[in-house]
């Protein structure tokens, strides 16, 4: 469960997934994710355009985690993002759809426990084009 706001596109919510892969590779990771956003009247990709406006992201991301010993693990790493737009005004549809990459850091709260918080930066280039701040809860299931 997450909470994300860009510099584009205002504030989505979402949810993302993150699998450990530590069994391959000490601290690797992977961490996947969707955003729905709620645009204002106007954004990256339909400028200056007024209408039903929708926006979501798909991201799938490769990190590594460093171990610290305490109670944060921060965490590095980058992907893929796929970014979707539409609109409808008028009567008349538009929509478009991009794929970039993903550039991230973050870190995980209380990483041993059930609930986790985490923060995380998002610079998309490419695709979305943005600057994202998300923040949330991981929930473990043992």
């Amino acid at each position: 469960m997450q909470l994300s706001v860009a510099d584009d596109v205002d504030v989505g919510i979402g949810a993302r997934v993150v699998w450990d892969l530590a069994q391959y590779q000490k601290g690797l990771g992977i961490i996947g994710s969707f955003d729905y956003f709620f645009p204002g009247d106007e954004f990256l990709f339909f400028p200056d355009v007024t209408g039903d406006l929708s926006y979501f992201e798909i991201n799938v991301n490769v990190t590594y985690t460093f171990e610290t010993g305490r109670n944060i693990a921060p965490y590095v790493g980058g992907g893929l993002n796929i970014a979707h737009a539409s609109i409808e005004s008028l009567g008349v549809e538009a929509s478009d759809t991009e794929v970039g990459v993903n550039f991230l850091g973050g870190a995980i709260f209380n990483p041993a426990g059930r609930l986790m918080p985490f923060a995380e930066l998002r610079v998309e280039a490419s695709g979305g084009e943005q600057f994202i701040v998300t923040g949330g809860i991981l929930f473990t299931i043992r």
